[in-house]
């Protein structure tokens, strides 16, 4: 195989190991927005439970558990976007080179 050949397979393999990696981003973006959405339900419940009787003081610690997963899950979630924003920056890079090489 000539050199230029291999230097082509070598950046499909790294083409192929940053596709791998935007999809394991994918995927644990999309657990944080499970998580993010399970704990934003849980709000809501304990928002109408203290609306129908006016008790705050007996939920308070589920409602701050609650905001505090919320933002875990969208800071996490913030994580996931700007890595999959650089991997797809780093596939479209590759992509050229790729392109370049033929």
């Amino acid at each position: 195989m000539s050199d230029a050949g291999s230097t082509i397979v070598e950046m499909l393999n790294l083409r192929l190991q940053v596709v791998q990696q935007i999809s394991a981003v994918q995927s644990r973006n999309l657990h944080n927005r499970q998580l993010g959405g399970g704990a934003e339900f849980e709000l809501h419940r304990i928002e109408q439970e203290i609306a129908a009787t006016g008790n705050a003081q007996a939920v308070a610690g589920a409602l701050e558990d609650a905001r505090e997963r919320l933002q875990k899950a969208n800071a996490e979630m913030a994580a996931c976007d700007a890595l999959c924003a650089e991997l797809e920056g780093r596939l479209e890079e590759l992509d050229r080179c790729i392109a370049a090489s033929r």
